[in-house]
C-alpha cells in the first residue's frame, strides 16, 4: 500500500493574520470608553449625585444588573481597541461574556414594569443570549471575522440600545441620576 500521496496536517495553532480595526471603530471605542469612565468618575466624585431615595428603592437584582452592565460596557469598549487574538483579549472576552450572562440572567428577574410580568425590554435577554451564541460559535469554528462582527453587534444591541432604553420615562435610571 503506497501512502506517499497522503498529506499530513500539522497539529497545533493555525497561524492567522491579525484583524485590524478601522479608524472609525477605534474612535468609537475610545469615545465609549472615555464616556463610560467619565460617567463613573462623575458618579464617584459626587458631581452627578445619585438620588438616595431612588437607590434605596432599587432591589439587589437591579443593582447587580446595573453594575454588571456598566462593567460589560467598559470591558467591551476596551475589547474594541486592544489587540485581538492574544491572551489578554481571550481572558477579557471570557469575562465580558460572563458579565453579559449576569446582565441577561438578572434582567430575567427584573419585572418592575407591567405589574410584575415581562415587558418588551425583556426581549433583550434573547438578543443577548443569541448574540453571545452567534459570537462564540464562529470562534469555535475558527471564523474570527464572523466572531468579531457578532460580538460587536451584541455589544451595540444588548448594551448600547437597551442601555439607552433604560433612560425612558418610567424606568429607574432617569430618576436615579437626575431625580424624579
Amino acid at each position: 500500500m503506497n501512502h506517499s500521496n497522503i498529506q499530513t496536517i500539522p497539529v497545533g495553532r493555525i497561524p492567522r493574520a491579525p484583524i485590524r480595526s478601522t479608524r472609525l471603530q477605534t474612535g468609537l471605542a475610545l469615545l465609549l470608553i472615555s464616556g463610560s469612565l467619565l460617567i463613573v468618575t462623575l458618579l464617584a466624585s459626587g458631581q452627578i449625585p445619585l438620588q438616595p431615595d431612588v437607590l434605596a428603592r432599587m432591589s439587589l437584582t437591579v443593582k447587580i444588573h446595573v453594575c454588571a452592565a456598566l462593567f460589560a460596557l467598559v470591558l467591551g469598549g476596551l475589547q474594541f481597541v486592544l489587540p485581538k487574538g492574544r491572551m489578554l483579549h481571550m481572558v477579557m472576552g471570557s469575562v465580558w461574556v460572563l458579565s453579559m450572562l449576569v446582565v441577561a440572567g438578572s434582567a430575567f428577574f427584573i419585572r418592575d414594569l407591567f405589574n410584575g410580568s415581562f415587558s418588551p425590554i425583556h426581549l433583550f435577554i434573547i438578543v443577548t443570549i443569541v448574540g453571545l451564541y452567534r459570537g462564540l460559535m464562529p470562534l469555535i469554528r475558527g471564523n474570527r471575522k464572523a466572531h468579531g462582527a457578532s460580538m460587536r453587534g451584541t455589544y451595540i444591541g444588548a448594551l448600547l440600545v437597551s442601555g439607552a432604553l433604560s433612560f425612558l420615562p418610567g424606568r429607574i435610571m432617569l430618576p436615579l441620576l437626575f431625580g424624579s
